[in-house]
Order: structure tokens, then C-alpha cells, then sequence
């Protein structure tokens, strides 16, 4: 038996409360409702994962993320953790609906691994840098509370916004005024979370820029599944467009590229767990396309282990991984010391360097 062989799985609800409603095209929450999974080694390294379903986006609830990385707990057990692509592809035969949860079991395979080696989980995906800087998000609220919130966000020496639109057109241009006017030196990026049609999403863009705004990027303007009216936007306007939920595969990926559909690709392992994610990544170098990294709504845990990704990996143009920052509360400490919207991987020793409070 080696010291990586598997010795026990087990798989938990993990739910943690946000400051306040969370607010996007597609719908609000108030907390955030995971699941933690927890492999321990024959050597007594322990690993920790975290699937974070989001309906919208993923097609997956807690219930059913819960019962997929259950039902992965006797596939694993006895299994060596080394041979984690082999794992994950295993479990992908299974359960490939349920990518949080695939996810989430990459996640603490990978942590347990790193732990076992007794190196930094950035150092094992390349070690090219040491900290990356996020943004935050502002959801769909008044312009009054855009205008606060902004303010806030500012005072914490974070240097880019992203606003959530997609709503009503006039609403949200008075949010984005707003937030310009209580941060004029920020970068501001929009997320409209497919909450537009190709002509509402250049019309925003249009009368943002009349208002002498320009975002750094508009992501994911229309339902997910309009190749067509992505590739219009991204065609119609010279703001660059990220594509999310659109993107979920290296070969959907490959595909939107070649269409000329989008300037930018936001991998979040949520949608695609790291095996894909680091495939999507190379299909993105390969052409030349913009990288972002974002979660969904995820603790310390699961935003250090794509921290670690992206430090890892390096040339991420924006990192949006800043939901820690949104709950009221965070059970985890550990993974990155934070400074502004800057998180600082030099103190991790080991795997993810997480642990529980």
C-alpha cells in the first residue's frame, strides 16, 4: 500500500451565510449551500474539497452535488491519490452532470496529494508566481447602495470592480454611473450573467460610453447557449467580451474560438474541474485568448485552490475570486494572507495550507 493509497472519504453539507443578498440576472441568494468532501491518506495527510453548485450555471443543488461525491466515496476509498487524473476521469464516467462535484473531489484529492509531498499546491501546477490580485463584485442593487458599497470597496485598496447587470437597461447604467462617480480611478468590469439579448447588450455598452465609461470587459451578455448572439456582440463592439456559462469545455472552447465569439474566457473550476480547466487553459494560450479565472459563490477553501491555479499557471489577465469577501461568516482559515484584493500564497507550506477554524 503506498502512502497516498486512499484511506477514507467522507462528504458533508457546508453552508455559510452572506453580509447580504446576493443579486445577478438569474436570480439572489443568501448564503452559500455547499458541499465539503474530506480524503484522508494512509500517511495521515488530510485533503479538503469544496463543490459549490449554483443552479443557473450548473444544473446542480446542493442535494444533488451531496449525493453525486457520495456515491464517488467507494469508487475512491482504496484508490492511490497519485494517479488523481485517473481518478477524476473515473468519477467524470460516473457523474459528469455533476461537475461541482467532480470538482470538489479534484480539489481535496489534490490538496491531500500536495499535503503528502509536503509542497504548496501552486508550486505543483508550475510555482510561476506567488500572489494574485482580485477584483469584487457589486450585485444588482440601487445606484445609492452601488455608491456605498463602492466606496467601501475602494477604502480596502481594491483596484477593479465588477457590477452585475442584465437586468432593466436604465437601471443598470445608473448603477455603473454611480459606482464610476464614487470610484473614478477603479477599473470596472460587467457581468450581465446571460441576462441580455445581443442589441440590449450593445445598447448598454452604448450608452455607458456616452457617459464617457468604458469597462474593461462585458462577460457573458447573452443565455448561455446563443453562440450567435455572443459572437455578434463581441463583433459589434470594440469592449471586450468574456464568455462564462458559455464556457465549459477545451472543446466547446475550441469551438467559440474558432467562431470568433468572445476576446476572453472566464475558467471557473466549478464548471469544469481542474483536469478540463487546465485543458481549456492551454486551447486559450494556443490562440492567443485572454484568460480570467471566477468562482461561484465559494469559501476561503475553494478561492484558495484557484488561487493556487492561477499563481500556478500564471497569465490570468483578471482574477474575479472574491467571494470570501462576501459572507458573513467563513468556517476555513488558512490558504493566502490577504492585502487589499491581493492574496499572498508565500506562507502556504503545503497542499492548499486550509484548515478548519
Amino acid at each position: 500500500m503506498s502512502r497516498t493509497t486512499i484511506r477514507s472519504v467522507t462528504v458533508e453539507p457546508l453552508n455559510i451565510p452572506l453580509l447580504e443578498p446576493f443579486t445577478i440576472a438569474t436570480g439572489a441568494t443568501t448564503q452559500a449551500r455547499n458541499v465539503l468532501v474530506t480524503v484522508t491518506l494512509s500517511d495521515g495527510s488530510i485533503g479538503y474539497g469544496e463543490c459549490a453548485p449554483f443552479t443557473p450555471s450548473t444544473g446542480e443543488t446542493q442535494a444533488t452535488a451531496l449525493a453525486a461525491a457520495q456515491g464517488c466515496v467507494e469508487l475512491l476509498q482504496g484508490k492511490d491519490a497519485a494517479h488523481w487524473r485517473i481518478l477524476s476521469k473515473l468519477v467524470r464516467s460516473v457523474y459528469f452532470s455533476q461537475m461541482t462535484a467532480i470538482a470538489g473531489i479534484e480539489m481535496a484529492l489534490l490538496d491531500a496529494l500536495t499535503r503528502s509531498y509536503g509542497i504548496p499546491l501552486y508550486v505543483f501546477f508550475g510555482g510561476a508566481a506567488t500572489s494574485v490580485e482580485t477584483d469584487i463584485s457589486i450585485p444588482m442593487v440601487t445606484p445609492e447602495h452601488g455608491y456605498e458599497l463602492a466606496k467601501a470597496i475602494v477604502a480596502r485598496g481594491i483596484t477593479t470592480i465588477k457590477i452585475k447587470v442584465g437586468g432593466d437597461i436604465r437601471e443598470d447604467v445608473a448603477r455603473v454611473e454611480a459606482i464610476r462617480e464614487a470610484a473614478p480611478g477603479i477599473g470596472l468590469m460587467l457581468d450581465a450573467n446571460q441576462g441580455y439579448t445581443a442589441n440590449e447588450a450593445l445598447l448598454c455598452l452604448e450608452a455607458l460610453d456616452d457617459r464617457d465609461i468604458r469597462p474593461l470587459l462585458m462577460e457573458q451578455p447573452v443565455h448561455k447557449d446563443d453562440y450567435e448572439g455572443l459572437r455578434y456582440v463581441t463583433q459589434h463592439t470594440t469592449v471586450p467580451i468574456a464568455a462564462d456559462e458559455s464556457a465549459y469545455s477545451a472543446a466547446n472552447v475550441a469551438h467559440l474560438i474558432a467562431m470568433g465569439a468572445f476576446n476572453v474566457v472566464n475558467i471557473k473550476l466549478m464548471k469544469s474541474g481542474f483536469v478540463e480547466a487546465l485543458d481549456i487553459a492551454a486551447v486559450c494560450r494556443a490562440t492567443h485568448t485572454e484568460l480570467m479565472i471566477g468562482a461561484m459563490m465559494e469559501s476561503r477553501m475553494a478561492t484558495s485552490a484557484a488561487a493556487h491555479f492561477v499563481a500556478g499557471l500564471e497569465g490570468f489577465r483578471f482574477v474575479d475570486l472574491d467571494t470570501p469577501m462576501l459572507l458573513a461568516e467563513d468556517p476555513f482559515t488558512g490558504g493566502y494572507v490577504q492585502k487589499g484584493g491581493v492574496y499572498d500564497l508565500t506562507g502556504v507550506e503545503r497542499g492548499l495550507g486550509v484548515e478548519g477554524k
